[in-house]
């Protein structure tokens, strides 16, 4: 995008001033705003611009040595181009389907075997992009090397083979970082500090120790003796915006722009009262392709297949799996031809497969709840040799992301003690558990010792090869 310059205009209002405009990173001055929205928008440009990114996997076939979950999280987390991503809807509010459609996602195709005796690095670039799609541009995967391969997905020695249907979705980074448009937005104000917002912590001096910024020779420097203005406000912000690639960084910040304002305009209708006939998101503010908002989670619960997820149940309780009515114990390799709907066929010559599966690029195989728990009068348990003890830990309060739902608990089952445990004090116990690490610990001591003497490397002292 080209800038034109704006010299002759009135400091009346914002002005910005580009420095540097480059093909994945932008540098510019924003003035004559307040800093709560200069950090908005910050914040904005970092977690709720609109992007494209691979969202669903469905494995058809994967033989390499990496994990279906593995390789459907590195597919998330390469960029796609998102240039123009208003001309794709957002899947809760696409009227045309269910899950994913041509309006709602970008279809890409991976198909890769090594022939060869050579390892084989399967690229970005191998990713096809099916047609239709809501413009010629969204959906593409961003390769930016001078080879023109893009990242690498994984590797394959002789006869190893993946192909692999991903749906890239449009959301934002505030639901995944793989929706991120930036790598980083650098903000910086009164680099000279003649506010005193911040209070440097030195050894002997400031001004050796806390060196400035280049964006200090943009303002005037404090002169010795001046008075300190308690009335005065930051007026002048410096961005250092750094894109990704899917978006160009000046579209980023425009888009971020958009954002605010759609947030401000819902505001205002919020505080006004006009409902618009009850659709609180008329102004079509940022959110996650699949309505995670409001505790709903939409179709997707972190693991689906084609056989399609029954009820509200995890995959691990209840009598039900992701395969349906099927316990998974009792699935072999021979339901891949009659199970589903997808008409799956193995390839020639390959080994059996099980029918495709469909994962979440985040990666999650669990049901997440958003519910924060306050444990109160809370026991831990501790069992060493043959004596137990419980030992009461208070209140503790747990943050909902870092709960995984995965069953009910049997509170009779819990509180039997099997034998030969008996109760014993916490002092008793804490002691063996003391005594049992320091044994393991000049145990483990003794054995690297006996393994460098033999010429191994101790564990834990080497670069991890990949």
């Amino acid at each position: 995008m080209d800038y034109d310059a704006m010299d002759g205009l009135e400091d009346v209002g914002p002005r910005v001033t580009v420095r540097q405009a480059l093909r994945d990173r932008a540098d510019f001055t924003l003035e004559n705003i307040d800093l709560s929205f200069a950090n908005s928008l910050r914040r904005t440009l970092l977690a709720e611009v609109p992007t494209m990114a691979i969202d669903l996997v469905e494995v058809q076939v994967n033989t390499s040595s990496l994990a279906d979950e593995f390789i459907a999280h590195r597919l998330g987390l390469i960029p796609l181009n998102s240039k123009n991503v208003d001309d794709v809807s957002y899947t809760r509010d696409c009227d045309n389907c269910e899950q994913y459609c041509e309006y709602c996602s970008v279809t890409l195709e991976l198909h890769a075997r090594c022939t060869g005796d050579e390892i084989m690095k399967v690229y970005a670039r191998d990713l096809v992009v099916a047609d239709p799609r809501p413009n010629e541009w969204v959906g593409s995967p961003i390769i930016t090397d001078s080879l023109g391969l893009g990242s690498v997905i994984c590797k394959l020695r002789q006869n190893q083979e993946i192909r692999m249907k991903c749906i890239a979705k449009k959301g934002i980074a505030k639901e995944h970082a793989k929706w991120a448009p930036t790598s980083a937005v650098g903000f910086e104000y009164d680099p000279h500090n003649k506010l005193k917002h911040l209070d440097y912590w030195y050894e002997e001096d400031p001004e050796k120790e806390w060196p400035k910024s280049v964006n200090a020779a943009w303002e005037e420097a404090p002169q010795d003796g001046e008075p300190f203005d308690y009335s005065a406000q930051p007026s002048k912000f410096y961005f250092d915006v750094e894109s990704i690639g899917n978006l160009e960084p000046d579209a980023v910040v425009l888009q971020g722009i958009k954002v605010l304002q759609q947030k401000l305009a819902l505001v205002i209708q919020e505080l006004s009262g006009d409902d618009r006939n009850g659709e609180a998101d008329g102004f079509g503010g940022p959110r996650s392709p699949d309505g995670m908002q409001g505790g709903d989670y939409g179709m997707d619960h972190g693991y689906t297949t084609p056989f399609g997820n029954t009820g509200g149940q995890t995959m691990y309780g209840g009598g039900t799996t992701p395969y349906g009515a099927t316990p998974m114990e009792n699935l072999s390799i021979q339901d891949a031809g009659t199970a589903g709907s997808l008409n799956h066929v193995p390839p020639p010559g390959g080994p059996p497969q099980l029918p495709p599966q469909m994962f979440t690029t985040a990666a999650q195989l669990l049901d997440l709840t958003d519910t924060n728990l306050v444990l109160q009068d809370t026991i831990e348990r501790t069992f060493i040799e043959d004596v137990y003890a419980d030992i009461p830990r208070g209140i503790f309060l747990v943050r909902g992301e870092n709960v995984l739902l995965l069953g009910e608990i049997d509170l009779d089952k819990d509180d039997y003690i099997p034998e030969p445990y008996r109760n014993a004090s916490a002092e008793e116990v804490h002691a063996l558990v003391v005594r049992k690490n320091q044994l393991s610990k000049r145990s483990d001591k003794v054995r690297q010792m006996k393994l460098q003497e033999l010429g191994f490397e101790a564990e834990h002292s080497g670069e991890v090869l990949f």
